[in-house]
């Protein structure tokens, strides 16, 4: 059997090329915004260039900024790599976060103790009851046919209102006269910052191996596998016997727990009590960051310290200059939108593809004829 030539590329290297081209390309347009949006609108433009690209390096305390504002975005990007494994689209993250770092904070000042043990069991109880909040809509989708993009949708509300509920009625600090939080948090309870002056804390390294495990089990485990073919094929995976409702609520498991877990991290390595009155908005960035990684868990990391780049810029920038923080959100959409969109460089990519599928039949044809 003849050797394909060396200049032939598989169809699957070819997407990938392209995956990197279309993120490249995503990338500059963002910038090229920046640069655009910066010389209309900023009174002194070079110097406000200096801020948003630069000044995010010129010291410790920026680059662990960067690190900061990335954290939770970990956490979530992970989470919606994991929840959408198995193909199923829901919005639980959001509220794995939320009620996350809600029932951690609520353990953290109920509990009587005085050392390190109380936060891991804040975080892990927080993480366990995230694992109830992804299962639910992915049960009821597989069981009642009800859309977990919905239900989890509306669901994520129903979190809110019980939070707000205790946080209003039962664990208020009256004593506290700047708004409704929690009392403050027990040393014991507390992430310590290992950067001085940010809020970077072991968070972010549990972030890293949760990305790492989570690329496992996509790649290396039965269960992973069988949900990127309930993913890709659902009735071929019914066929060939994938447990459908098995696969989905243990990726909405693992989804779930990592989301919760990344609430807990962010309440009690930032924050010194309990005060979100609003979802946070940490699941919303997930999937974009997870847009960013094509859904690959080990790219996640990259993705979300790109993403705590570009807001610790516009912070820094904020400061400095007229513009406001605002861009920054109106690029990361520009950025979705390009790299979620299929039809850029289809054209290119499906020539590429017919040309090398050209270039390997021919090999085979003078494969066969020496033969």
């Amino acid at each position: 059997m003849g050797r394909f030539n060396k200049n032939s590329i598989s169809a699957k290297n070819v997407q990938t090329i392209f995956n990197f081209l279309k993120l490249s390309l995503a990338f500059l347009v963002a910038i090229l915004i920046v640069v655009v949006v910066i010389f209309l609108c900023a009174d002194e433009p070079f110097s406000t260039m200096h801020y948003f690209f630069l000044s995010p390096f010129d010291s410790v305390r920026h680059m662990g900024n960067i690190i900061e504002n990335a954290t939770p975005v970990l956490f979530t990007g992970v989470a919606t790599c994991l929840l959408f494994s198995a193909g199923d689209v829901t919005l639980a993250g959001e509220g794995a976060v939320y009620f996350g770092g809600f029932v951690a904070s609520a353990v953290a000042v109920s509990l009587p103790i005085q050392n390190d043990v109380l936060k891991i069991i804040a975080l892990l109880t927080g993480a366990l009851v995230g694992i109830l909040i992804a299962v639910l809509p992915a049960f009821v989708q597989n069981k009642f046919k009800v859309d977990s993009f919905v239900f989890s949708l509306l669901f994520n509300y129903v979190l809110l209102y019980i939070g707000s509920y205790f946080l209003n009625y039962k664990l208020h600090d009256y004593s506290y006269k700047s708004g409704t939080a929690t009392a403050p948090f027990p040393e014991s309870a507390v992430l310590h910052s290992l950067i001085p002056k940010t809020s970077v804390n072991v968070g972010f390294f549990i972030g890293l191996l949760l990305a790492v495990g989570a690329w496992v089990f996509s790649n290396k485990t039965k269960w992973g596998y069988e949900a990127k073919l309930l993913r890709s094929n659902p009735h071929f995976a019914k066929y060939v016997g994938v447990n459908v409702v098995k696969i989905s609520l243990i990726a909405a498991a693992l989804g779930g727990f990592v989301a919760a877990l990344g609430g807990g991290v962010e309440i009690l390595g930032k924050a010194p009590r309990f005060s979100w009155t609003a979802l946070p908005g940490y699941g919303w960035d997930g999937f974009m960051v997870a847009t960013l990684a094509y859904y690959n868990p080990i790219l996640v990391p990259f993705a979300a310290l790109f993403l705590g780049y570009l807001r610790t810029g516009a912070n820094i920038m904020n400061l400095y200059s007229n513009i406001p923080l605002e861009l920054i959100s109106a690029i990361q959409a520009v950025m979705i939108l390009l790299i979620a969109s299929k039809a850029m460089l289809n054209k290119s990519q499906q020539r590429m593809i017919e040309k090398q599928t050209r270039l390997r039949a021919q090999q085979e044809e003078k494969s066969g004829e020496g033969a």
